[in-house]
C-alpha cells in the first residue's frame, strides 16, 4: 500500500508566494494528470522528509478534494543540493501501469577474478514498466557465476513477476573482461642513435681540416 502524504492545495503561485512557504516550513508542489494543467499543492517538509527516507515512489495524496494515488516524478534541489526546492507529482488511474528508472545492484564476486579478471559494470539503472505497487526498489544482478568474456544482457536480468524491461534487451550491463596488458612503446623505425655529446672529434666540422695538434706545423699555403 502507498504511503500517504497530506497535501494542501494553493491558489498563489510565483517565486515570493514559493519562498513564502519554505520559510513555514511547506515545500512547493504540483500534480500532473495526462490531458490537464497542473495543480498547484504544498506539503509538510517533516512529513515529506519521513516519505523519502521509507523509499517509496509512490503516494497516496491526501487532498480536501479526494485522495489521489501520485508517483514521485521528480525532486528540485537548491545549488548546495540541500534544501528541497519543488516536488513534481504524476496523477496515476486505476490499473495505470508507469515507466521508473531502477538501480542495478551487484551481488557477489565473478569467479573469474580469480583468473585475473576485471568486473565491469557500463550500466547502473535501467528502465522498467509495472504497476505503482510493483516497483521494485532495486535489481539485483547475480555475477559470482561470471568467468572471463561472460556478459549479462538485459534481457537475461532476473525481474519480479510484472515488471519488464524498456531498454534495448541487447544491451550489456555487467561484462568481465581479461586485464589489458601494457606493451613498452618500441623505438621508432629509422630513429638516430643518441649523441654523446661529452665524446672527444679527432676531425673538425664536416669538410673542415681538423685542428692541428701541439708541435705539429702547420703545411705552408700553396701559392
Amino acid at each position: 500500500m502507498a504511503r500517504e502524504l497530506n497535501a494542501v492545495v494553493r491558489e498563489t503561485k510565483g517565486r515570493h508566494a514559493a519562498s513564502r512557504l519554505r520559510q513555514e516550513s511547506r515545500i512547493p508542489a504540483v500534480i500532473y494528470r495526462e490531458g490537464k494543467i497542473g495543480t498547484n499543492l504544498s506539503i509538510a517538509r517533516n512529513e515529506w522528509m519521513k516519505l523519502m527516507s521509507s523509499g517509496e515512489r509512490v503516494v497516496t495524496l491526501k487532498m480536501a478534494g479526494g485522495d489521489k494515488q501520485a508517483l514521485i516524478k521528480a525532486v528540485q534541489y537548491d545549488s548546495m543540493g540541500d534544501n528541497i526546492l519543488h516536488v513534481d507529482f504524476n496523477e496515476l488511474r486505476e490499473g495505470q501501469k508507469v515507466r521508473i528508472a531502477v538501480a542495478l545492484v551487484i551481488k557477489g564476486v565473478p569467479k573469474g577474478h580469480a583468473d585475473g579478471g576485471v568486473l565491469n559494470q557500463p550500466v547502473h539503472t535501467i528502465h522498467i514498466e509495472c504497476l505503482p505497487t510493483q516497483i521494485p526498489e532495486k535489481i539485483v544482478v547475480d555475477v559470482e557465476a561470471m568467468g572471463i568474456d561472460d556478459m549479462i544482457h538485459i534481457r537475461e536480468l532476473k525481474l519480479p513477476e510484472g515488471v519488464t524491461a524498456v531498454d534495448a534487451p541487447d544491451i550489456v550491463v555487467v561484462a568481465v573482461h581479461e586485464p589489458k596488458a601494457e606493451v613498452a612503446a618500441a623505438p621508432a623505425e629509422g630513429a638516430a642513435e643518441p649523441v654523446v655529446l661529452t665524446a672527444k672529434k679527432e676531425e673538425g666540422a664536416e669538410g673542415a681540416p681538423a685542428a692541428a695538434k701541439p708541435g705539429e706545423k702547420k703545411d705552408d699555403k700553396k701559392k
